[in-house]
């Protein structure tokens, strides 16, 4: 089963945990359990559906409405000062089901955004790191030079530093390359992905911060790739080299 596979199977998973013996469930239940990524959007979707559910739960139908949608085209001979309730609230159903939609739509890059940063600093933790192939190597004289910029587009060259010594990582299905520098005393680990990835279109306005118990990342893009740098020396630390 692919990532999205089980996206797609576990945004139907019940806020309350009711389907936790569901058997459709659990081959995705047991993929989000190993992937910290997926794992961390199943948590965000959960609590995403929990509160759009107690949102509808405050819901109150103005009395008559079920038998006035049943009726279907008898409706129109409602007289018309009744009927503005019946109009209000549909409307107010309306514009909920609008904001819900809007906001699943919009929390979808900063998902993303978390999901990166929240990989990087459980592989900093965690990961077996190495690898320095030539294109690597450069890359690296670049970033712990005193003062050194973070990479663009132009001093990345996806397929040889993946291909040739830099350590190559699966996020959400896709490539990921990890280049890890010192500078100033501090450690870092460099994540690079292809605009392909999962933040997709939604380019990051700048470096974003996340702070996890194991360390801090910095998640941005650029016109071709998604960066997230992850440290323990704080986001002190990310600002300065940032």
């Amino acid at each position: 089963m692919r990532t999205e596979e089980a996206k797609f199977i576990l945004a139907a998973f019940r806020p309350g945990g009711g389907d936790a013996g569901n058997p459709t469930f659990d081959e995705a239940l047991h993929m989000a359990a190993a992937d910290p990524a997926l794992r961390s959007w199943f948590a965000q979707s959960r609590a995403h559906d929990s509160a759009v559910a107690a949102k509808l739960g405050e819901i109150q139908p103005p009395a008559g409405l079920r038998e006035a949608i049943l009726a279907g085209g008898r409706v129109g001979t409602v007289r018309r000062g009744g009927s503005w309730g019946w109009y209000a609230g549909l409307a107010a159903a309306a514009a909920i089901v609008l904001c819900v939609t809007s906001l699943r739509i919009l929390r979808q890059p900063e998902t993303a955004t978390r999901q990166l940063a929240d990989f990087a600093i459980t592989d900093m933790v965690n990961g077996r790191h190495g690898g320095t192939g030539e294109p690597a190597g450069v890359l690296i004289s670049q970033l712990q030079a005193a003062g050194g910029r973070m990479p663009g587009p132009a001093d990345i060259d996806f397929e040889k530093l993946r291909d040739t010594g830099c350590r190559t990582l699966n996020f959400a299905g896709h490539d990921l390359i990890e280049v890890c520098f010192a500078r100033d005393g501090a450690e870092f680990h460099l994540y690079v992905t292809r605009r392909d990835g999962p933040l997709g279109d939604a380019v990051t306005k700048g470096p974003a911060y996340f702070t996890e118990t194991g360390g801090t990342a910095a998640v941005w893009s650029d016109a071709r790739f998604d960066y997230a740098v992850a440290t323990t020396a704080g986001v002190a630390a990310l600002r300065h080299l940032l």
